[in-house]
C-alpha cells in the first residue's frame, strides 16, 4: 500500500480535509510530521501598531501571505477590537487560492487578482496592472516570509509596509526524532509533501543534522506550488517529482495520486 509523509503543521493538518479525503479513498496510508510550527512574535507593539493604523485607514490594502497569516490576522485584529473596521474598509491581496479561500471563509474577497500556481512571484506579475503607484500596502508574513513581493511593489512605485505576524519554527526534537526512525524503516514513505518553501528548509536541516546521507536518496518529493518546489531544486538540486498543478489540497492530491499510478483504483 502507497504511503504519503504530510509536513505541514498540525494546525493545518485535518482528517476531514480535501487532501486527506482523496488520498484515503485511493487507498493511499498517511502519515503526518510537522516540519514546521507556528507561534506569536515575541513583541507585538509593531504589529499592533501597524493593525491599528489600518483599522484608520491609513493603507490602501493589506496582502496576507498564507493561510496560517490570515488565521492569525483574524485572531490578533479581533482581540484588539479591530476586526469590523478592516473587514469593511480595507482591500485585501492573498498569496495563493488558499490564502484567498481562508480570507473567504472568513467574508472577505480579495481585491486582486489571485495566483493560480501561488507564490509571490505570480501575484507580482498579477499585480502590475493594478494602479498601486503610490498606494500604502501592509505585507502581513512570518520572520522567514520571502522579500520578494516587498522588493517588487516598490519597484512599482507603492509604498509596502512589512510587518511580522507571526514566527516559523521548527519541529520540535520529538518530530525530529520521529523522522529520522520513519527514514531509517523498512516502511519509508514512498512520498514526501510540502506546502511550504520553510517546511523545506526545516525537513533539510532536521535530516542534515542527524543523518545527511539520507537526503541523497529520498522517496518521490511531491509539493504544493512553484514557489516551494523552487525552494527543494535550490536545496537539494532536484527537481520534484510532483509539482501540483494548482495550489491547493484537491490538485496535490490528484497529482500525487495519478503519480502513484493509484488513478484507476480510485475510479
Amino acid at each position: 500500500m502507497a504511503k504519503v509523509l504530510l509536513t505541514r503543521p498540525r494546525m493545518r493538518s485535518s482528517e476531514q480535509d480535501e487532501l486527506h479525503r482523496l488520498l484515503l479513498e485511493a487507498g493511499v496510508t498517511i502519515e503526518e510530521l510537522p516540519m514546521i510550527a507556528f507561534e506569536w512574535p515575541p513583541e507585538l507593539n509593531e504589529l499592533d501598531n501597524a493593525l491599528k493604523r489600518a483599522s484608520e485607514d491609513e493603507f490602501d490594502a493589506i496582502i496576507l501571505s498564507s493561510p496560517t497569516a490570515v488565521i492569525f490576522f483574524e485572531d490578533r485584529a479581533k482581540e484588539l477590537g479591530y476586526w469590523d473596521a478592516l473587514k469593511l474598509n480595507v482591500r485585501f491581496g492573498a498569496v495563493g487560492k488558499a490564502t484567498a479561500t481562508e480570507l473567504e471563509s472568513l467574508g472577505i474577497a480579495s481585491a486582486f487578482p489571485i495566483p493560480m500556481r501561488g507564490g509571490s512571484h505570480e501575484l507580482i506579475a498579477l499585480l502590475g496592472s493594478q494602479g498601486l503607484a503610490g498606494k500604502r500596502i501592509l505585507l502581513l508574513q512570518s520572520q522567514i516570509g520571502l522579500e520578494t513581493l516587498e522588493y517588487a511593489l516598490t519597484e512599482m512605485g507603492a509604498l509596502p509596509e512589512r510587518v511580522t505576524l507571526y514566527h516559523t519554527t521548527g519541529p520540535t526534537l520529538g518530530d525530529a526524532a520521529r523522522l529520522l526512525r520513519l527514514m531509517e524503516s523498512g516502511t519509508r514513505p514512498d512520498v514526501i509533501a510540502f506546502f511550504s518553501p520553510s517546511s523545506v528548509q526545516y525537513f533539510i536541516q532536521s535530516l542534515a543534522e542527524m543523518a545527511s546521507g539520507m537526503l541523497r536518496d529520498l522517496p518521490a518529493l511531491a509539493t504544493i506550488g512553484e514557489t516551494t518546489a523552487k525552494a527543494v531544486e535550490e536545496a537539494l538540486h532536484r527537481r520534484p517529482e510532483i509539482v501540483a498543478r494548482k495550489a491547493d489540497q484537491a490538485s496535490l492530491a490528484q497529482d500525487i495520486i495519478l503519480y502513484l499510478g493509484l488513478r484507476d483504483q480510485k475510479n
